[in-house]
């Protein structure tokens, strides 16, 4: 049972008043952070599962990465070879890229996402773990978000002899 006309209507409307507030822009950029938040959880999820076709599929055909020891690779076809050569390998055990923040960009249909990387392998002596920095540049294309750009760093090296090598 409604109690009053006026009470009813505040309550009906306050979404639609909420939404005014925030505006258009907000929720169209924390619908976007959203979307590249899952994408790079996909990203994560192929690597683990070692799925090469999954992997590339957040990516855009002339992605350009530069690798945390420093080497630059140009275009999807080959930086999916190069990790084709570690999804192979029985000793790599994964890489996990968490963000730490994204930015939708007010004038361009870019963004910029900010994290942190681990990465793990087995070694005779135990599991060396590598961790990083990365920062990664997106771009929204007609099928979504896609990465053009990542940059790693990489910043520290543990559990094994095979750190300073």
């Amino acid at each position: 049972m409604i109690r009053s006309l006026p009470s009813f209507f505040i309550y009906m409307l306050m979404p639609f008043y909420l939404c005014a507030q925030s505006g258009p822009m907000k929720l169209t950029r924390a619908t976007d952070i959203s979307a590249i938040r899952a994408l790079r959880a996909q990203s994560n999820r192929a690597i683990q599962a070692r799925d090469l076709a999954a992997f590339g599929q957040t990516m855009l055909p002339d992605i350009e990465v530069t690798r945390g020891s420093g080497p630059h690779v140009s275009g999807r076809d080959s930086v999916l070879a190069s990790v084709s050569v570690q999804f192979k390998d029985p000793d790599f055990l994964g890489y996990v890229r968490d963000s730490d923040s994204i930015q939708v960009s007010t004038a361009t249909s870019l963004a910029a996402e900010h994290g942190h990387w681990t990465g793990r392998f087995q070694r005779p002596d135990g599991i060396q773990t590598l961790t990083g920095v990365y920062l990664a540049m997106w771009r929204k294309t007609d099928a979504g978000w896609k990465i053009r750009s990542e940059l790693f760093v990489n910043l520290g090296c543990t559990g094994s002899a095979a750190c300073g090598k």
